[in-house]
This record gives C-alpha cells, sequence and structure tokens, in this order.
C-alpha cells in the first residue's frame, strides 16, 4: 500500500509494517495506524540514531522517535499491568521501546519522554504509548524531559554504526 509521509514523500509499505495503536498516542487518539522508518547514511549503509513515527492515514503527523538505549543505558522500565494486558505481552514477549524525542536548534537541549515510552509487541504489531507508574522504583529515574545527549557534549556519539555530532 502507498502512505504520503512527512520526510520521504510517498513510499511503499507491506500491511505487515502497519503498527495498530488501538487507543492512538496521547494527544492524537483519533489515528491509530503508524509505520516506523528511518534513514540510512547512504555512504556507509547504517542507520541513524532517530527514526520516525509515521502516521499511515496523515502525512503530516510524525514522532522522531529513538531507541532509549541511546539516552540512558540499561533503560527497562517496569510496564503497568493494564499495558501488558493491551498490548497482548505474554511470557516477556518481544517488546520494542523508543521514546518521543524533541530535537532542539541547539542539540544539547534536545530531550526525550522516557517517563512515555512507545511500546510495540513485534509478536501481534500491537503498540501503546504508556504511562509509566512511578511509584515503581526502577521506573522514579526516568523523566518527562531527559537530556538526550547530557554526557556527550563536545564528542561523537557512536553505537552500533549510528553516529550523531553534538
Amino acid at each position: 500500500m502507498k502512505i504520503k509521509t512527512k520526510f520521504f514523500g510517498e513510499i511503499d509499505i507491506e500491511d505487515e509494517q502497519v503498527i495498530l495503536f488501538p487507543y492512538g498516542i496521547y494527544g492524537f487518539e483519533e489515528y491509530n495506524q503508524f509505520v516506523l522508518l528511518h534513514d540510512i547514511d547512504y555512504e556507509d549503509e547504517n542507520e541513524t540514531v532517530f527514526r520516525f513515527l509515521q502516521c499511515a492515514d496523515d502525512e503530516h503527523l510524525c514522532f522522531t522517535v529513538m531507541d532509549p538505549e541511546y539516552a540512558e543505558r540499561g533503560y527497562s522500565p517496569v510496564l503497568p499491568e493494564t499495558a501488558v494486558k493491551k498490548l497482548g505481552i505474554s511470557g516477556g514477549g518481544d517488546l520494542i521501546y523508543l521514546v518521543i524525542a524533541v530535537i532542539s536548534e541547539n542539540l544539547e537541549e534536545s530531550t526525550a519522554n522516557m517517563q512515555g515510552p512507545i511500546v510495540i509487541n513485534s509478536e501481534n504489531m500491537l503498540g501503546a504509548q504508556v504511562i509509566l507508574e512511578t511509584s515503581e522504583p526502577e521506573n522514579a529515574k526516568y523523566k518527562i524531559k531527559h537530556k538526550i545527549f547530557a554526557g556527550y557534549e563536545g564528542e561523537e556519539f557512536v553505537e552500533e554504526g549510528a553516529a550523531v555530532i553534538c
């Protein structure tokens, strides 16, 4: 199927690539179908740190997302039981965690919402934005506005072939 995207124009996607968000994303509950896109540096064919969660029904609705491990090593939130049920997670499941990033003109001021991750069950392609319960000790350290490049100022941030210059 063809969809129009904010950054990549019109593209072909397979039905299997569509992630269903039955409850939408906070503030955008009426949109339920998204695809995860990424840009590739064609010189060395490495994926970039940032990806795009593109709405399949509205080309203008696209979230910049990233693997939370880039901003917080050892990211391992405890999901609320309601989220586990909504996503159909059984036995741990194969989960993909993403966080919405807000990229500032001054990169050092860029933040990610570590307390409201996007969680995707790759087995059934269901997704949800989950608000972590801060009463869980493991979740208390995650902030809504976590500085992405804290500790990387003036250095090249490299992780598995992805690089961003801060």
